[in-house]
């Protein structure tokens, strides 16, 4: 049931109610999760477990996990802030200021 990719929703906790995908499996009902939430190690009890399935690789980077994420237009939340999908252009200024 929590196999790599899947997505849940945090329900204990400090992140409860937050988006997170499982990044690995461990032991005695225990998985690694990132996402919406901070990285770390998480009780299955603690997890409500979504039908669909990110296409990641095992111990994917929080970077992969946020790509797949925004590719199947899922709201990523990074430092507080929504990311959006596509970076912003930065504008080349002339001179320098001081």
């Amino acid at each position: 049931m929590f196999d790599v990719g899947r997505i849940c929703v945090k329900i204990a906790g400090r992140d409860a109610g937050q988006t997170a995908v499982v990044v690995d499996t461990l032991k005695d009902g225990y998985v690694i999760i990132d996402g919406n939430v901070r990285r770390k190690k998480c009780n299955t009890k603690h997890l409500e477990p979504l039908k669909d399935i990110l296409k990641i690789k095992k111990g994917a980077s929080t970077i992969d996990v946020h790509k797949a994420m925004i590719s199947s237009k899922m709201k990523v939340i990074e430092n507080g802030k929504v990311k959006r999908s596509a970076p912003k252009k930065k504008v080349e200024t002339k001179g320098k200021k001081k």
